[in-house]
């Protein structure tokens, strides 16, 4: 092989993006908190939610209640444990450091491939711990932006 081709190939190498580790229940905590946590633990760490409501559930017959703080919701599909967060804004981040804000090739970089691409969603699944249920991280792009990310169970 020429010395030319070896080049092309070795920068072509130095291209590629690494994929990404495999979701982990690390990955679905925010702000130190994991979502499996009682409610008890989110107000020692968060506070007070600014305000909470209650809405249909289609997952369920119990309400959605949301806690709503700046930023980011905590949502319960019924009993003292959330069922996942939603950040929308700017100043909350995953573990894997994604934020509203950031871009397309920042969520492929840090998360890889989705799992399944539905219109502007991204979902990537957490296929290694069965023992607590189906988890999820949504992405919810809006022209190639963060928009919206979910972190917790998929039927929450």
């Amino acid at each position: 092989m020429c010395a030319c081709a070896v080049t092309l190939l070795l920068a072509a190498a130095a291209c590629i993006t690494p994929p990404a580790p495999p979701l982990e229940q690390a990955d679905f905590v925010l702000g130190g908190i994991p979502v499996d946590s009682d409610s008890a633990e989110i107000r020692l760490t968060f506070g007070e939610p600014d305000s909470t409501t209650n809405g249909f559930n289609p997952f369920g017959a119990e309400p959605l209640v949301t806690w709503h703080y700046e930023g980011f919701e905590v949502r319960f599909a019924g009993g003292p444990l959330p069922s996942g967060f939603l950040i929308s804004a700017p100043g909350e981040s995953t573990l894997r450091g994604l934020r509203v804000g950031d871009s397309m090739e920042r969520v492929l970089q840090l998360y890889g491939e989705p799992s399944v691409r539905l219109e502007a969603v991204w979902t990537y699944v957490d296929n290694a711990s069965p023992d607590v249920g189906l988890q999820v991280v949504d992405i919810l792009l809006d022209q190639g932006v963060v928009g919206r990310i979910y972190l917790g169970r998929a039927a929450g």
